[in-house]
């Protein structure tokens, strides 16, 4: 909500006053004439809210007549964001698209087949999210971001837009991305305080099938729980949840040994991916996970195709905990340096003493694993 404080200048008051008075001289005169037949209780009732009508009609002049607030126009990151003006909402997910311009939606990709005035791709974009969700929080047993100490409370919706890539002139082309920090579009149709929300992008060529929606989901569990960012960790156990949609599991590879290895390792970020397999892999050889029926029959709006492919994935059990071994991790570290506790800056986020912190606790998680089976 926004407020101006009014400023009436002495003579703006000077006027208000002569015509208060003029009213009660008018007022005055009715009542003497006998033209009204108001006892004077009644007329001192009116008088008071001559005075009341006055004052208001003051203030309506006063702002009516005040220089217009100019709106500060919106940074092109939001503004672009927001000027999707086609909207389709599922649960916690609000997804905006445009029919229009370069950012809209081909004649193709506006394919409706069940008639229902949402492009299928729309729709199964929504699929694929709340199957993910349902996914790590029923099968994985992950907390949803929305109920974690950083969001509780403040979130409440997971804006995601479906567009062309990068949305900011300038950006890196990828098929998606995901952001912790949390906004408020102001979007038309929103109520006068907006919504706090936090923000998915989408490419808008992507197939059907493209896992983007699911991966970028799992970055936004991710921040649920931890404050660190760096990629090998992020994009690596990413990629690792997509194979629970994929038939098979994703590739192993070798668990560093040397400090060069480990410097490689540091420096990926998506290839890292076969660390986090090999530590799954080691922890659960059986690598199964069970579904509820209807989440195992769900299929992409105009296809038979399943979104869930199959059942396997190795270390379920091992990626929640450790997703919790590194939120204490990062509290430690939050009260070591007096940091907040629930955001951080960018850089922080990102920096390189993170990846000693990140590699301590996978491996002394994988530890505990190992040492259980």
């Amino acid at each position: 909500m926004a407020f101006r404080i009014l400023n009436l200048n002495p003579k703006a008051r000077s006027s208000r006053r002569e015509e208060a008075h003029l009213l009660f001289s008018a007022l005055d005169c009715v009542s003497r004439t006998g033209v009204s037949l108001l006892t004077s209780a009644a007329t001192g009732l009116l008088a008071q809210s001559v005075v009341t009508l006055c004052i208001a009609g003051a203030l309506t002049e006063a702002l009516n007549g005040a220089e217009p607030a100019k709106a500060r126009p919106l940074p092109l990151w939001q503004a672009n964001r927001a000027a999707l003006k086609e909207r389709f909402v599922q649960d916690e997910f609000r997804i905006f698209y445009s029919l229009e311009g370069e950012a809209g939606l081909t004649a193709e990709q506006r394919m409706d087949s069940d008639h229902d005035g949402v492009p299928d791709k729309i729709q199964n974009v929504a699929r694929q999210l709340i199957a993910a969700r349902r996914l790590y929080t029923e099968a994985f047993k992950l907390r949803h971001p929305l109920e974690s100490p950083r969001y509780k409370e403040r979130v409440k919706f997971f804006d995601v837009q479906v567009t062309r890539m990068p949305i900011t002139p300038g950006g890196p082309k990828v098929n998606g991305s995901a952001g912790d920090g949390i906004v408020n579009y102001h979007r038309p149709g929103d109520p006068p305080g907006g919504y706090e929300v936090l923000t998915i992008d989408l490419n808008k060529d992507l197939r059907h099938d493209n896992l983007s929606p699911a991966h970028e989901l799992f970055h936004e569990f991710q921040y649920g729980y931890t404050l660190f960012k760096n990629s090998w960790f992020t994009e690596g156990t990413a990629r690792w949840s997509e194979y629970a949609f994929r038939k098979g599991v994703g590739k192993m590879g070798a668990i560093p040994k040397s400090e060069a290895e480990r410097k490689a390792l540091f420096g990926a970020a998506y290839q890292a991916s076969s660390y986090w397999n090999a530590l799954a892999e080691a922890c659960d050889k059986a690598g199964t996970f069970a579904l509820p029926k209807d989440l195992e029959e769900m299929v992409y709006v105009g296809t038979k195709q399943r979104i869930i492919e199959d059942k396997r994935q190795h270390g379920v059990a091992f990626m929640k905990a450790l997703l919790e071994e590194l939120a204490v991790a990062d509290h430690q570290v939050s009260q070591a340096e007096g940091l907040d506790p629930l955001d951080w800056k960018e850089k922080r986020q990102n920096d390189a003493k993170n990846n000693e912190v990140i590699w301590d606790v996978s491996q002394q998680v994988f530890s505990k694993f190992i040492k259980n089976n």
